[in-house]
């Protein structure tokens, strides 16, 4: 009977793949693992590096202009280990992998599956600057998303089969109602009706469902007068290349209080292509990374992606104006507003690494797969005294944003 016991080894690549398949937004996003971590494993808090292409000017005519290459990487910590621990008996390792995977697997990898994602979306929404739709109401064209997807345009997102448009429920359902039978091909038009889905490649991007998108609660200034100084700034950077910048801004006629996640732009402060380094005609969206409060006719330091970079390799912004300039966030009532992603995949990215393995167990395996960039961790102990074989399922992650410019956050 031993011989058909399920092992280690079938257990951990039955759950690799399984989580594979679980996952939702984390599965549209870059993901690396790091088997740098492969022979002593990996503890939570290490840090790997995610490389960033670097960016040229360029020169015209015939003399020789030579660039620095500065390649810019990204640190992604590894910051969540987020286990499930279950037990099952010698009986279950009976069980064929099938029925051993729907009964026990499925269930459990399905915990950290949604970790994972609400994690990634978690990211995603405090690092995307650019924004569209209205808060508190469901977009119910297509106008919205399209909009969307210039942004991703405008930012030098290739359209290559890569996007993705991640939406909680209640905006699918408005969506899908609000669009069915508009689209021509008869599979998009059965995906509608027999799924209640959006046509998985329709407008240009791919569609998703997940229940684990996160919303933004808006802070409070709908009272106040906010402003930045474009001429003394000096979270403004004329060369190089940044992550954020801290700047200024004050409030006159009442106090008011940014959320982290809450974006804004200056009057002025236009977005470039980060090819041709010119205006698009859109202001440069900015979102803020924590919580600021500012009291009435003060001011204060606020961190901000992306960074406000004027020229170089890395501009990003066109500025227009000077001195004392209006600060517009992009919602004014507080309200609380689902936060639907559009991206590409080099928006964010994911990094796992392998989980040391621990001695004196039962048994402990690993699986990772490079190509997948993922790993996850088995470990089971056995309990003589009523036959049962406790076990805990570990993932080592940590979440980044890449190129948050290739996202554009959709209110709803």
């Amino acid at each position: 009977m031993s011989n058909n016991l399920l092992t280690i080894s079938k257990i951990t690549n039955e759950a690799l793949m399984v989580l594979e398949n679980e996952l939702t937004f984390t599965g549209q996003v870059d993901r690396n693992y790091d088997d740098q971590f492969a022979v002593v494993g990996a503890k939570i808090g290490q840090t790997v590096n995610v490389r960033r292409p670097g960016r040229f000017i360029g020169a015209i005519g015939p003399n020789l202009v030579v660039e620095d290459f500065n390649e810019t990487s990204v640190p992604v910590t590894l910051s969540t280990q987020f286990q499930v621990s279950t037990q099952f008996t010698t009986q279950d390792l009976a069980l064929s992998l099938d029925m051993f995977s729907d009964r026990i697997l499925k269930p459990a990898i399905a915990t950290v599956a949604n970790k994972m994602d609400r994690d990634g979306l978690v990211t995603a929404k405090n690092n995307t600057a650019n924004i569209v739709g209205t808060a508190g109401t469901a977009p119910t064209g297509l106008i919205t998303y399209l909009t969307a997807a210039a942004y991703l345009d405008s930012e030098g997102a290739p359209r290559d089969g890569r996007r993705s448009c991640t939406i909680e429920p209640f905006t699918s359902s408005t969506i899908v109602d609000s669009l069915k039978g508009l689209f021509v091909p008869t599979s998009q038009i059965s995906s509608q009706y027999t799924k209640g889905l959006m046509g998985r490649d329709s407008g240009g991007m791919n569609w998703y469902m997940d229940q684990n998108v996160v919303s933004q609660t808006f802070g409070s200034y709908s009272g106040a007068t906010l402003s930045c100084n474009v001429t003394t700034a000096t979270g403004f950077l004329t060369s190089g290349w940044a992550y954020s910048s801290n700047i200024t801004i004050g409030a006159a006629s009442a106090a008011a209080t940014l959320n982290q996640g809450d974006t804004f732009t200056i009057a002025g402060v236009f977005a470039v292509n980060p090819q041709n380094r010119q205006s698009y005609g859109k202001l440069r969206n900015f979102v803020v990374q924590s919580t600021t409060a500012i009291g009435s006719g003060g001011t204060a330091t606020v961190t901000v992606v992306p960074a406000v970079i004027t020229a170089g390799q890395f501009q990003n912004v066109s500025v227009t104006s000077s001195g004392s300039q209006t600060v517009t966030p992009f919602n004014n009532t507080g309200v609380t507003s689902p936060q639907n992603i559009l991206m590409h995949r080099n928006a964010f990215t994911l990094a796992c690494a392998d989980l040391e393995l621990p001695e004196g167990v039962h048994f402990a395996g690993r699986a990772s797969d490079k190509e997948l960039g993922l790993s996850i961790r088995v470990v089971r102990q056995y309990t003589i005294n009523n036959d049962s074989i406790p076990t805990r399922l570990d993932v080592l992650y940590g979440w980044a944003p890449l190129y948050p410019e290739l996202a554009c956050r959709i209110a709803s």
